[in-house]
């Protein structure tokens, strides 16, 4: 007990030691060998030491892109543009935080969907969560859960969940764009890929019902009259595998 308390004694003299401009260039020198988590500490540390420096808002900032591109949580890096603005409002540093909070909504569905190339699905889906459940009424919500189901339909092919999220597209976000497109998807699982023919008709046939005029009716409309039918017996299509 005596030892590990003389070790992290000695840290905390080591750390105490260092000038601001050492500690940003350690916290440099941490990220460059992929080691985020000391580099968060080398910089929380020069913000509660140096306050006054110059380079404190600089190091409030850099925590920004750490939460951003290595630890991906959008409500750290939400808290650290805060914290910017307040802690230094005359930086430039604030100014950029300003920016960056006025499109973090659009942030977070980019970042989602670069998680999502990158197979980083967890990720990806706690981005999207974040949004729809921090900012429900903006109007880029719906797309964010709307993407949630597409990921669980096409990347985690769990098409169960798929239908339980684009299903909360159609109670949660009336009259949005990606409301059409989550009542075809539900059609689609069921005629396509679970084989319930009845109630795909029932999904497509509510499509048909609400959106009379979307680019995809004509679309809904000829699966709903091919439904269960061989490729051979439908005529329009014979000639593919002839």
């Amino acid at each position: 007990m005596k030892k590990t308390l003389l070790i992290l004694f000695s840290f905390i003299i080591i750390g105490c030691s260092k000038n601001a401009p050492e500690l940003m260039e350690i916290a440099q020198s941490n990220l460059d060998e992929n080691d985020e988590d000391r580099a968060i500490k080398n910089l929380d540390l020069l913000i509660s030491q140096f306050p006054d420096d110059s380079l404190a808002s600089l190091a409030q900032y850099k925590l920004v892109n750490i939460y951003k591109n290595w630890k991906h949580d959008p409500n750290m890096v939400f808290e650290a543009l805060n914290k910017t603005i307040d802690n230094y409002p005359k930086s430039l540093q604030a100014v950029q935080a300003k920016k960056e909070l006025g499109a973090f909504q659009e942030w977070i569905i980019n970042k989602a969907e670069s998680l999502r190339k990158r197979k980083m699905t967890k990720e990806s889906i706690n981005n999207l969560l974040y949004l729809v459940g921090k900012y429900p009424s903006h109007e880029l919500a719906s797309k964010g859960q709307y993407i949630i189901g597409d990921i669980y339909m096409n990347d985690l092919r769990d098409f169960e969940k798929a239908l339980d999220e684009y299903r909360v597209v159609l109670n949660q976000y009336k009259d949005s764009k990606e409301e059409a497109l989550a009542q075809f998807m539900i059609g689609y699982i069921y005629a396509n890929i679970l084989k319930d023919l009845d109630k795909a008709r029932s999904e497509y046939q509510v499509f048909l019902n609400r959106f009379p005029r979307h680019e995809l009716f004509p679309s809904v409309k000829f699966e709903i009259d091919h439904l269960g039918k061989d490729i051979n017996e439908i005529p329009a299509l014979k000639h593919i595998t002839s």
